[in-house]
């Protein structure tokens, strides 16, 4: 019986050895992206790290990217900033960099605060 034990516990451990095919997400069954989504892609990239790196970039901005690049994947942002682009066409020079920051900053969720009141309030009358 005790060469019975053995195999079963080695049949045991072989079958938690063997490679088990999982199910592929949705996500991961995309296509293959272009030369120009991959181009655009590390372009956005490439300004969201230059500016988290930069002095003249403000906080609340580098906080809006780190969030929003945490958050969502490269390919989705650069996707977001395509669409405000094509939106915007003529008006956006993507070899701009701070044009580009601006755009990317904005589909990342930044609004920037306004220095002046929105309405101007009327003095309390007196009495």
């Amino acid at each position: 019986m005790r060469f019975g034990r053995n195999t079963v516990l080695a049949a045991i451990f072989a079958i938690g050895a063997m490679p088990v095919a999982l199910p592929v997400s949705a996500a991961a069954q995309t296509t293959v992206p272009s030369k120009a989504q991959l181009d655009n892609a590390a372009h956005v990239l490439r300004i969201v790290m230059t500016a988290l790196q930069s002095n003249e970039v403000e906080q609340p901005i580098k906080t809006a990217l780190f969030d929003c690049l945490y958050s969502n994947s490269v390919s989705k942002i650069s996707e977001a900033t395509d669409k405000v682009i094509a939106a915007n066409a003529g008006k956006v020079d993507r070899k701009d960099a701070s044009q580009m920051l601006a755009v990317i900053a904005g589909t990342c969720g930044y609004r920037p605060a306004s220095g002046a009141p929105a309405t101007k309030k009327k003095p309390a009358p007196s009495r």
